[in-house]
Formats: C-alpha cells, structure tokens, sequence
C-alpha cells in the first residue's frame, strides 16, 4: 500500500509571470510568513501578480518571488506538509518527489539530493514550454513538517545570469 502523499508539492508552478516593481534588487527578501530569508541579487526586483499556468498538488502558504522580468524569475514557495521530512528520513521521500516533478516535466527525472540553509531536498532541472524554450531549475527543500520549492525559471538569453542569481539565493538561505 502507497503511503499518504506526503509530499504535495504544490510545485508553484513551472511556467510563471510576474510584474517586477521595486528598487533593483540588492539586500534580502525577508517577508513575514514565508520563515526563510535568502539574499536579493543584483538587479532583481520583488516581483508581484504571480501568473501559475502549470502546478501540481496543494497551493503554498507563502510565496515570494524576484525577478529581471516576467520571464525570469526566482520564486520561492512554502508547503505545509502531514508529516516530518528530515535529513535521515529524506530517502524514502525520493520516489514521491521524483513523481510530482515527472507529472510536471512531462518525461521520467529524478532528482539529485542537496542541502541549502541546512535544508535537505532534491534537485532538478526541467524545460518548460512557457515561456517559449524555458527552463527550471527547481530545488525541493524541507525543514520538518515544512516544505519549500526554490522554482529559477530562464529564458536562453537570461539563462546565465538566473543560473548565478540562483545559486546565490539557494546558498544564502537562513531560517528566521
């Protein structure tokens, strides 16, 4: 018998918009509600009016975003998970995990463990087809009954500099 989906990943969206508005980045997002802050970088804007065209499972409890433009983005969303997921229970989360980003990708993945802030997860990069040649990279990270969905989403000619962007924000997570 399946164990209950723990795991709802309400993977925020693969295929995303936003309006981005603000002072052009610098500093960290540390919005009330989402318990993790991560660094800003250069050159992104809080990024506001979400357009999700593609998401599995429960809806977040929080969600934060920055981007260049409508296109290119780095969201960061919060779950309430049934149970605790941790470091020494992550592995027998795989499957599941590998499941919602496969129903999401359109083709079998399976994702790499990392660890960022002290948050165990998989990783994963993923094309999408909204925008037009786009690409995720997502990272799935849990801190007990708390799951967060880091979602980079680039376009080819922005690729790069979401890439670095990205890995700045994953490396500057801290729990509040």
């Amino acid at each position: 018998m399946r164990r209950a989906l723990v795991i709802l990943l309400g993977i925020a969206a693969l295929t995303l918009g936003a309006s981005a508005c603000g002072n052009g980045g610098g500093g960290r997002y540390e919005e009330t509600g989402l318990d993790i802050t991560f660094k800003i970088p250069g050159g992104f804007h809080v990024a506001h009016d979400l357009r999700i065209s593609k998401s599995a499972g429960a809806g977040p409890v929080d969600r934060a975003a920055v981007g260049i433009d409508q296109d290119n983005l780095i969201i960061v969303s919060r779950y309430n998970l049934k149970a605790t997921v941790t470091a020494t229970t992550l592995s027998k989360f795989k499957g599941e995990v590998d499941t919602v980003i496969t129903s999401l990708a359109g083709k079998k993945v399976s994702g790499h463990e990392v660890m960022y802030g002290n948050l165990p997860g998989y990783e994963y990069v993923i094309s999408v087809s909204d925008p037009p040649k786009g690409e995720s990279r997502l990272a799935v990270l849990f801190d007990g009954a708390t799951e967060y969905l880091v979602n980079c989403q680039s376009t080819p000619a922005q690729r790069d500099k979401i890439e670095k962007s990205c890995r700045t924000v994953l490396e500057s997570i801290k729990r509040v």
